[in-house]
């Protein structure tokens, strides 16, 4: 026979158990414990009870779950669950439960895990497990829909935590596109290998002017256009802050090496000349001047594969606004919802995402974080990486 620990009503243990099934008095718990399995692809485990449960039969539910026995901590007792059920060795050690609350006469706590890899054995406990299956979002809020699933409160809200809990998930799911009509690039950084010499000369205006702040500038401006990036400073350092001055000196700085090279990025010359001769109009998004895109995109050769070029001095709102995306797509004539939109930095990849775009983020200076991963339809070490995905995949032949 089973027994339980019995908590009070601030989840302090009574000293006392009980067997399980036995009724508890006034402000007396038990403690529950459930499980929220995804694998690394992101889709969630769901077991269907057997017809013969007493609570909830044929029903599909969440991962697992049940009682913790006396002596057992939430955690133990979640990892004890996970086994029994399913076969399922889980550590959960240093992390907590993502929801826990007190509910009737149970504590209960929801623990998430993914699992290492998408190749996963279970082993079911067929008394309690009828079968198993794995799923996207659609394929759960389908399940829900035809009244399939326990209602948990929170049901509609599982991938939302899921997502906001594990690094590299994505927030909503972008699925893929029906097919890819357009792209649109940002230039420095992505395009043209411009960053790095952009950085030295903020280092070195920095140095001269004695100005002590200058990582995180530059990482707060990366990506932005000149009316962003001097709202910033001024917002941030005072109005005092002679802008103007260290701005003017690290456009020389970085000019007096990009007027003699315009170094580019790996696969870019490539990448674009694929898309076009797959018919597929390009645009550059850029927040540097149109006068300095289009002069350093001609000496680098890559001008021509371009059918519109939207610049920081055309929009009146920089990135993270969308408004560069939203008329670098109008350029070409294709719905946002049809086009790529190619990124390395944070700003970027936000503009992009709240056109209502497909982002695809290259990092360069600043490693992909959990933001701009939730926000990015694919991330790529290289531009290289990018179009080898895009001409073994099938959202491009469509166009053809």
């Amino acid at each position: 026979m089973e027994y339980l620990d019995i908590y009070d009503s601030s989840r302090r243990l009574t000293g006392r158990t009980a067997p399980r099934g036995t009724p508890l008095g006034e402000g007396e718990y038990y403690l529950v414990v459930h499980m929220l399995v995804f694998r690394k692809d992101g889709k969630f485990l769901v077991q269907r009870r057997v017809p013969e449960k007493h609570s909830w039969p044929d029903m599909w539910d969440i991962s697992l779950g049940g009682m913790a026995q006396a002596g057992e901590t939430s955690a133990s007792a979640a990892e004890r669950e996970a086994f029994e059920e399913l076969g399922l060795k889980v550590d959960l050690r240093n992390i907590s439960p993502v929801i826990s609350y007190r509910a009737d006469t149970v504590f209960d706590d929801y623990w998430m895990v993914q699992l290492d890899t998408d190749d996963v054995q279970l082993k079911l406990q067929n008394e309690e497990v009828s079968e198993t299956r794995w799923v996207d979002r659609e394929e759960w809020e389908a399940l829900i829909a035809s009244r399939q699933v326990i209602p948990y409160t929170f049901m509609h809200q599982i991938f939302d935590l899921y997502h906001r809990n594990f690094p590299g998930a994505r927030l909503f799911p972008f699925g893929d596109p029906s097919k890819i009509l357009g792209a649109v690039f940002d230039m420095d950084g992505l395009l043209l290998d411009t960053e790095r010499v952009v950085n030295a000369a903020w280092d070195e205006a920095a140095r001269r002017t004695g100005f002590v702040d200058v990582e995180r500038a530059k990482i707060a401006c990366l990506g932005c256009n000149e009316a962003s990036t001097r709202a910033f400073f001024l917002r941030t350092y005072g109005e005092n802050f002679d802008y103007q001055t260290f701005r003017d000196l690290t456009r020389k700085l970085a000019h007096e090496v990009l007027d003699v090279h315009v170094p580019v990025k790996e696969g870019a010359a490539e990448i674009l000349r694929m898309l076009k001769n797959r018919g597929i109009p390009l645009a550059v998004a850029s927040s540097t001047r149109e006068v300095t895109v289009r002069d350093q995109l001609d000496r680098a050769g890559l001008l021509p594969f371009f059918d519109a070029v939207v610049t920081g001095d055309m929009v009146t709102n920089g990135k993270p606004h969308p408004e560069i995306y939203q008329k670098a797509c109008a350029a070409i004539g294709i719905a946002p919802e049809y086009c790529l939109a190619f990124e390395d930095s944070k700003n970027g990849i936000r503009s992009a995402y709240r056109a209502g775009m497909y982002p695809v983020q290259i990092p360069d200076q600043v490693p992909a974080a959990t933001e701009t991963y939730a926000l990015s339809w694919k991330v790529f070490p290289s531009l290289t990486d990018a179009a080898a995905f895009l001409e073994t995949g099938k959202l491009l032949i469509k166009c053809e």
